[in-house]
């Protein structure tokens, strides 16, 4: 019996240890981010999207986390544990993914180039902005979710100088702690949704080049406005701060092109708002990957990226969140091949002015709107 006491006794011990180690990580690591200093707390208060405590979605949302299905829906913890940590054949790619070598320097205006996942970099008006930088990880934990090999992965190194850096929401898929510290002395600005600044300027970037922003509101910066648009989402870098700080999309109307960035989401009728608000754009990027039919509230099935695309009338659609890391159960290049599909039949269906074309580059390729890459490397 005293032996048992003192297994028990022991267990207990250790549990409590780790418990500890577990929290002191979370608390004392900066890769979690910071606390709103006084100025913001005040900005997020008078936010008409925030109810005291959190951050709300303009239609009903079930922000789930992995393991906490809906209904009939449920997918067993279980399976999908082990889907994550010995992922089937095809779930991620079986070698190097053929990748372009960067040369960005010399990026002329209405050039872009996806970097994976979310990060694109683009030049209009004589800027370069570039959209959710990611280039180590996906997760607070190092080497848990890194990125897929590649014959030449994008580095920070190669990047010039940025003028404008838009966040979207602060998931470690989209702000990357390693790759702000790395980049923060060749940006100009970081434009990050209410809350977020806190994690920058914990992370050494000074408060001058940091400006938060609420739904619909806007900043216009050398003849190029941005827009802080709604998407359907939520955010949290920690254990206790869900929804605590904003997420969104962003808008960038310059004189000679109209981008639309769709950050992370679910389907949600504020596409069509946005497109009748704006217009219409030259080009979309538009989140498609990392889904599944359990979580579809805050990220968009293919199919649902495409009507998102008709929704807020681009030309041009590039699919993002895709073809970096594994975040989801699908295979690796799932995403791209299920939205193909769907914007054929949509293009098969309507007048040849309303077609949408769908940009396919490899990671690191510069392309440009009258001279769109649409090889399918994927399959190769």
């Amino acid at each position: 019996m005293k032996q048992c006491l003192k297994i028990l006794k022991n267990l207990l011990l250790f549990i409590i240890g780790v418990g500890m180690v577990i929290s002191a990580y979370v608390y004392f690591h900066p890769t979690f981010g910071g606390t709103p200093n006084a100025e913001s707390m005040q900005r997020i208060q008078h936010s008409s999207h925030f109810d005291g405590k959190h951050f709300q979605n303009l239609i009903p949302t079930n922000a789930t986390s992995i393991g906490k299905a809906q209904s009939e829906r449920k997918i067993n913890r279980f399976a999908l544990t082990m889907n994550f940590l010995f992922p089937p054949k095809g779930k991620n790619p079986d070698k190097p993914l053929v990748t372009n070598k960067l040369d960005l320097h010399l990026l002329k205006n209405g050039e872009f180039v996806w970097l994976g996942h979310s990060t694109v970099l683009f030049k209009t008006q004589n800027s370069t902005i570039l959209t959710d930088p990611v280039f180590n990880n996906a997760s607070p934990i190092p080497f848990l979710v890194e990125p897929f090999e590649m014959t030449n992965t994008p580095k920070i190194t190669d990047l010039p100088y940025i003028d404008i850096v838009l966040i979207s929401h602060d998931h470690y898929d989209h702000l990357d702690y390693q790759g702000i510290k790395q980049l923060k002395e060749k940006v100009g600005y970081f434009y990050v949704p209410l809350g977020v600044k806190a994690h920058l300027l914990r992370w050494g970037v000074a408060s001058d080049k940091v400006v938060e922003y609420d739904w619909y509101e806007k900043m216009t910066f050398k003849h190029i406005q941005f827009v802080f648009a709604p998407s359907r989402h939520f955010s949290g870098r920690g254990i206790f701060n869900h929804r605590q700080t904003l997420w969104g999309s962003w808008v960038i109307l310059s004189p000679d092109l109209k981008v639309y960035f769709s950050g992370d989401g679910g389907y949600s009728p504020e596409f069509a708002k946005i497109g009748q608000r704006f217009g219409g754009f030259d080009i979309a990027f538009m989140e498609d990957g990392a889904y599944n039919e359990s979580w579809k509230d805050i990220h968009m099935l293919p199919e649902q990226t495409a009507q998102a695309s008709i929704d807020v009338q681009t030309k041009v659609v590039l699919p993002i969140h895709w073809g970096k890391f594994d975040l989801s159960t699908h295979q690796w290049n799932e995403p791209v091949r299920r939205i193909a599909k769907k914007l054929q039949e949509y293009n098969h269906t309507v007048l040849e002015q309303n077609k949408i074309k769908l940009v396919t580059p490899r990671v690191g390729e510069i392309f440009k709107l009258n001279k769109l890459p649409q090889f399918e490397w994927w399959e190769e």
